[in-house]
Formats: C-alpha cells, sequence, structure tokens
C-alpha cells in the first residue's frame, strides 16, 4: 500500500501532495511531486498520567532536493505550524503539524501529531504584565468546580484582586490568614484589558504580609453560562477555549458518558506547562488514558471491554512474530491517592490509601503515590484507588503482534485469539507504530494477568487528614463573642468541643457554634471534633 504526504499550502499557497517516485498520484491535492524519497516510522501511544505519558506522536519525510526545487519553494515561507498529513489508498493514516526543516540535498521535514497545533506548545495563559505596573508578575489562571485560590493583586491599595482569568460562578468563602471574613464582594466584569475576569473587593485592605485564601465556584460555560465541573466538559474547555484546538463536542461523547458522575475541581496556573502536560494532570485525576490520535481522545483506565464495538482480529492468520513479556517493577500492592488540591495553601488537603492484601503477602508491601488533585469527593477518590490498585496489583502482559499496515490507533479495540498469547478476548491498543517502508504495523496492547485481587480501604494519613477551620462571626452582644467551628468542606461541626485560651470549653450546637465572654484582643481556640485532629486557631478581634 503506497503512501504520499500532503502538506498544506498555507493561506497564500498550494495544498502539496509529495509522493514515492512512479507512485500513483494522489486525488485533491492543487500541486503532486514525486520527490517523497522515505517516510520514518512512527509510534503513536496511549498516555496513562500516573503511570506512563507517552511523547507525542511523530515523523520525519525526506524529499529529492539535489536540484535545489525544494530549497526555493520553501526559501520565503517554510511551512512551519502547517498541518501535514500521510494518506492511503484507504484514507488518511497520520496528521499532524509541522515542526522543522532541514535542506540539503536531501529535505527533511519533521512532523509533530497535533490537532491543528501541537501538543508542545505552552498553555496560552495570561499574566498580570497585561495590566503593567505590578512588582510580581503572576500567571492569570483558569479555574473549574470548586477550588481555592489565592486572588492577584489589581488595585494599588490591595482591596481589589482579580480571582480567576474568566467570570465565574460564585464566591463561597473569603479568609484572611485562615480566618473567615464577610466583608468583601466579588463580580464578574472588564480588567483594564478588556478582558472578563472575576473580581474581589475586601472592605478593608490586606495588610503586609496578610494571606488571603478564596474558595470560590469556577468557569462558567461561555454559551450557556452552566458551571463547567465534569472531566469530558473541562477537558473540551481546556482544548478548545484555552489551548484553541480543533474539537468537537461529538469526540468526546464516549467519555462524557462514562464519566458523567463526576465533578472535578482544579486550577490552571502554571503559562510553562505544555499542553499535554496540562491534560495529563487534569485526566490523572480521573484515572483515564488519552490520545489525540485515538477516536474519542480519552476514555478511563482500564476500559471493560466492549462486545459490540470493531476490532481487530488477532490469530495465527494475522499476526506475526506474536510476543508477550512483563515485568516485576510494573507491580504495585499499595496506591496512596492525593486529591482536594488546595492551590492557595500549595498541598493536597486529604488523602485515601488503599492496599491488595493478597498483592502484598505475594510480592512485599510496594508503595506507590497517585495525584488526583481534581478530585474533590472521597467516594471518588476511594473509587479511583481501588479501580487503579485492581490494574497495578498484578503483573501486566505487554503483548506485541506485527500486521499489514492499516489505519489503526491507539485506543482502538483488538479481539486476542493466539494460542502462543497468555492472555484472551478484548483489549484497546496502547501502541501502534507505523512503518511506511516495511508496509507494517506493530502494534501492543497490555492486559493485566489473573484474576482481579482484593482491594480494601486504609486510614487516612495523618499528613493530610481533614483540617478543622474555625470561623468567627461579627455578631459582638453584651461582651460575647461568637465562634462557628467548620469542617474542611466548610460545614458547621456541631458536638465540637471548644476551648479558648486554654481554659473555657465550650460545646458547638446544631450549627457549630459557640459563644466565650471575652475582650477585644488576640486569642486562642482549640476546636476539637470526631473523625478530625485537634486543630489551634489564632483569632485577633
Amino acid at each position: 500500500m503506497s503512501a504520499w504526504l500532503v502538506i498544506d499550502g498555507g493561506q497564500d499557497g498550494y495544498t502539496t501532495a509529495y509522493t514515492f517516485a512512479r507512485a500513483a498520484q494522489p486525488t485533491g491535492a492543487a500541486v503532486t511531486l514525486s520527490r517523497l524519497t522515505g517516510i520514518s516510522a512512527m509510534r503513536r501511544a496511549l498516555s496513562v498520567p500516573g503511570l506512563s505519558s507517552a511523547p507525542a506522536a511523530s515523523l520525519s519525510a525526506d524529499l529529492e532536493n539535489a536540484d535545489g526545487e525544494i530549497t526555493r519553494a520553501y526559501a520565503a515561507a517554510p511551512p512551519m505550524r502547517r498541518r501535514a498529513e500521510v494518506r492511503t489508498a484507504a484514507g488518511k493514516v497520520f496528521s499532524g503539524i509541522v515542526t522543522g526543516l532541514s535542506l540539503a540535498n536531501a529535505a527533511t521535514l519533521d512532523i509533530v501529531a497535533g490537532l491543528d497545533r501541537p501538543l508542545s506548545d505552552k498553555m496560552p495563559l495570561r499574566t498580570s504584565a497585561v495590566w503593567g505596573g505590578w512588582r510580581d508578575i503572576r500567571t492569570l489562571p483558569w479555574g473549574y468546580g470548586r477550588v481555592t485560590v489565592s486572588p492577584i493583586q489589581y488595585g494599588a491599595d490591595q482591596r481589589m484582586f482579580v480571582l480567576l482569568d474568566h467570570p465565574i460562578s460564585g464566591v463561597d468563602v473569603v479568609k484572611r490568614d485562615g480566618v473567615e471574613t464577610p466583608a468583601y464582594a466579588w463580580r464578574n466584569g472588564l480588567d483594564s484589558t478588556g478582558r472578563a475576569v472575576a473580581f474581589l473587593e475586601l472592605a478593608e485592605a490586606l495588610a503586609d504580609g496578610e494571606q488571603l485564601a478564596v474558595t470560590l465556584r469556577g468557569r462558567l460555560h461561555p454559551d450557556t453560562a452552566r458551571p463547567i465541573e465534569t472531566p469530558a466538559e473541562i477537558l473540551f474547555d481546556i482544548m478548545t477555549n484555552l489551548a484553541g484546538m480543533d474539537v468537537t463536542w461529538s469526540d468526546l461523547d464516549d467519555y462524557r458518558a462514562e464519566t458523567a458522575g463526576l465533578t472535578l475541581g482544579g486550577l490552571i496556573d502554571d503559562a510553562t506547562a505544555t499542553i499535554r502536560a496540562t491534560i495529563d494532570t487534569l485526566l490523572q485525576s480521573t484515572g483515564s488514558a488519552w490520545s489525540a490520535a485515538m477516536p474519542g481522545i480519552a476514555h478511563l483506565w482500564p476500559s471493560a471491554a466492549d462486545p459490540a464495538a470493531p476490532a481487530y482480529l488477532v490469530t495465527p492468520l494475522t499476526a506475526e512474530s506474536p510476543t508477550a513479556t512483563c515485568q516485576h517493577d510494573d507491580i504495585y500492592t499499595v496506591l496512596r491517592v492525593l486529591y482536594d488540591y488546595d492551590h492557595a495553601a500549595g498541598r493536597a488537603s486529604r488523602a485515601v490509601q488503599i492496599e491488595a492484601p493478597d498483592a502484598i503477602r505475594e510480592y512485599g508491601r510496594i508503595e506507590m503515590e497517585w495525584n488526583a488533585g481534581w478530585l474533590r469527593s472521597p467516594r471518588h477518590a476511594e473509587e479511583l484507588g481501588h479501580r487503579i490498585l485492581q490494574a497495578i496489583a498484578r503483573p501486566r502482559w505487554r503483548i506485541t503482534w506485527n500486521q499489514p499496515l492499516t489505519d489503526i490507533a491507539p485506543g482502538d479495540w483488538a479481539d486476542l485469539q493466539h494460542p502462543l498469547l497468555p492472555v484472551s478476548g478484548r483489549h484497546r491498543l496502547s501502541e501502534a507504530e507505523m512503518n511506511f517502508t516495511g508496509q507494517s504495523i506493530a502494534c501492543m496492547v497490555e492486559a493485566a494477568a489473573g484474576a482481579v485481587p482484593e482491594t480494601v480501604t486504609g486510614q487516612l494519613s495523618s499528613a493530610f487528614d481533614p483540617l478543622i477551620q474555625a470561623g468567627i462571626t461579627v455578631e459582638i452582644a453584651q461582651n460575647e463573642i461568637i465562634f462557628t467551628a467548620r469542617g474542611d468542606t466548610g460545614k458547621p461541626l456541631p458536638g465540637a468541643k471548644v476551648t479558648l485560651d486554654g481554659g473555657i470549653h465550650r460545646v458547638a450546637d446544631q450549627n457549630g457554634r459557640v459563644s466565650f465572654p471575652t475582650v477585644r484582643g488576640r486569642h486562642v481556640l482549640l476546636v476539637e471534633a470526631a473523625g478530625y485532629p485537634p486543630s489551634e486557631t489564632v483569632v485577633i478581634l
């Protein structure tokens, strides 16, 4: 099956098809030149963030240039960042972006897979430099779901701050040095550049060294004004509205159905991170695999077999050189899921530990941490931990074989029915490497060996226990101060024991409230509640 290369001509150029000598002429290109001398092998692999983050698929194509024709064609307008495709008579087998060109007797084009821009591009986040005149330049973040942020100074008097670089759903809690305050107002408006952002205004200016943390509900859908908080909605918004990629809503139909019950909360605030790394961080929180080359882009990992989906049959008649290998260092028997990341504090707020007792007895205690900072729900974190540990607490077979070149992508299904292979049935392709010269494709699937192991939930680690955060009302009546003890979710803690300055004890009522006769000044509250470690809070009245 002969292949050819198609390069988009840009706004003012002609689309050009480069073919091998004496190959059949393709249709659809404005110009066809028989100058293609070679196309490198191309590896396309799924990323499973947390286990294996695959590099972007790439290839190089060599063109005959002994007469300088390619040099003259591209001297004034090198085809940087133009669309490129490898096609065969059966259709498109690769699409990407031209990222490099080398000219000599042969011209070599470097092409990286991408929907319409390389995944190695940095996230196009703005910084506070767009406002001018500020001492500290900070990235203006995007946020989704319920998230805690450290606001960015906007007014010179330290009363006006920007929360996120887009409109938001609302503000839930504002804390100054860890103490909740009601003395604020928030609004969605336009900054000095005309960009829609979310503002916070304090009643009293922030003092030097005082820390401000705001828990809010993040980005709104630009068309429906609904909160964007499910994995597929967030992924689509990041790829299209932030990164500017050519993705359609229907591309994520299957992933949207898989993750419809999940809600996430997180922040994109690293302007040095690539698009790929940002997506990896998001999808690790859901335990997903993804590839821009895969139909549907993302799916939960590992996948349950889909008997209705098309599958490539792997038998002695269709597969060449089948092999199966496994490695001891792929096994983990204890998984610690870190979740509910607090961006103002710079750490995960909570963790849950999942263990596989039989696997621990068989292989020893082999621990792994799984960063799921976008997850907020303990139940979802626990479910994620069980699903991932059940896959990695046993050996995993890596099964490879070769077959004739065809349009097969990572994430497609293969039906293994080969007597030399240790597993059978339907499995998703984790890798597909195309060899255009040899007209073949090397395929790989990963499959866990044996029965699903039993997994159990352990205790929360003390380093990540929920935090008690005491709040104070502004109500002062007859020398009485009313305090409210709150848990890590912001809800009151009825029945909590509260001690003032090491002396007077009170038990919180059903609303988490206690009152003390006291005077203005500095006071220390010790809050103790079932399921939480003791917590001290300094309050200045």
